[in-house]
């Protein structure tokens, strides 16, 4: 009867600490969320018919500055708290949901986030690194494209050539 009482008892530990470990592996997948920092250029490409050059070059592009930008946004995502993440998703969604664009967005998400000074200049230099990384991004998957491909994915073909 002790056997089986202790068996039980080390059967039910494995399984709670099993379940500890499942619930921060998902924990983790969770944070990773960000993914394919190219999957948004990709979705805006979908719908194009690419030559076999231009394919070649943009898979070479987003081996090139897809670790850029990623890093970069990793680095954002370094510069808070938990807590503060989650307070700048929410205030993301809220502000998309009422409409607000722009600066006063970004101003009641920062708002939102309760940073201190030094997170706050941590955080602004880390995001203008991901501003920079997708500029140098879009810019040269925007050189490969034609104007007409640039101008059907939303890359502002005219804009850009007038440059």
């Amino acid at each position: 009867m002790k056997t089986m009482t202790r068996l039980f008892f080390a059967l039910g530990l494995i399984a709670l600490v099993g379940v500890a470990f499942g619930a921060q592996n998902e924990k983790k997948e969770k944070k990773g969320k960000g993914g394919d920092p190219a999957a948004a250029i990709k979705k805006q490409l979908e719908g194009i018919e690419l030559t076999t050059e231009q394919k070649e070059k943009l898979d070479k592009i987003y081996a090139e500055q897809g670790p850029k930008l990623k890093a970069a946004q990793e680095k954002v995502a370094a510069s808070l708290t938990d807590e503060q993440r989650k307070a700048r998703t929410e205030a993301q969604k809220a502000a998309k949901a009422a409409g607000t664009k722009g600066k006063q967005a970004e101003e009641e998400v920062l708002a939102a986030m309760k940073l201190t000074d030094e997170q706050k200049k941590a955080y602004e230099e880390a995001t203008k690194g991901v501003r920079q990384a997708q500029v140098a991004f879009r810019s040269a998957v925007s050189e490969v494209l034609t104007a007409e491909q640039r101008e059907k994915a939303g890359f502002g073909g005219k804009k850009k050539k007038d440059k």
